[in-house]
């Protein structure tokens, strides 16, 4: 069997026999398949970028930038990814008092607010699009979470520098 089919028929599997395209496994089935399509990055598809949350109204969780308070992406614009292998996936830094495996950092579907700072390199920082303050970075071939896990393509914003915004429903 081939690998590639065999790797979509594992995904349908962990979708229940349904395509769900707002799947957290679908968007980054569909990242892999874009940076293995499109070497260069010169021409992405437009589609791949998910709808600016600043310019879109929703209830949905949003995040924004610590500094300047814009709305850079919303919960359901975040890839989650199996939690790695702590310490030892850094063995090559030798980190020897590393016992928290915890994600630092949130891996998301681009937005398209990072449409102009992606095409044509595969990897830089990722800056606020209000105040310019450094958010995190992005690599087309993949980058390391704090976890230990390799996550391939990597769009990583680092909490520390995001504020999680809940919408409260008030009742009168």
């Amino acid at each position: 069997v081939n690998s590639g089919f065999e790797e979509q028929l594992c995904l349908y599997e962990a979708l229940h026999c349904e395509v769900d395209t707002s799947s957290p496994l679908y968007k980054q089935y569909r990242l892999t398949k874009i940076t293995e399509k499109y070497p260069e990055l010169q021409q992405v598809p437009r589609e791949l970028f998910a709808v600016d949350p600043a310019h879109s109204t929703s209830s949905d969780v949003s995040y924004r930038c610590r500094k300047c308070r814009r709305t850079l992406f919303r919960a359901s614009s975040i890839l989650s990814h199996p939690v790695g292998d702590g310490a030892s996936a850094f063995g090559h830094k030798k980190f020897s008092n590393l016992t928290d495996v915890q994600c630092t950092s949130y891996f998301i579907e681009p937005v398209q607010w990072m449409e102009q700072a992606l095409l044509g390199v595969m990897d830089g920082q990722l800056l606020c699009p209000k105040c310019s303050s450094k958010l995190g970075s992005f690599s087309w071939c993949g980058d390391q979470c704090s976890c230990g896990r390799w996550v391939t393509p990597a769009f990583q914003l680092h909490r520390n520098r995001v504020d999680e915004i809940r919408q409260l429903n008030i009742q009168k």
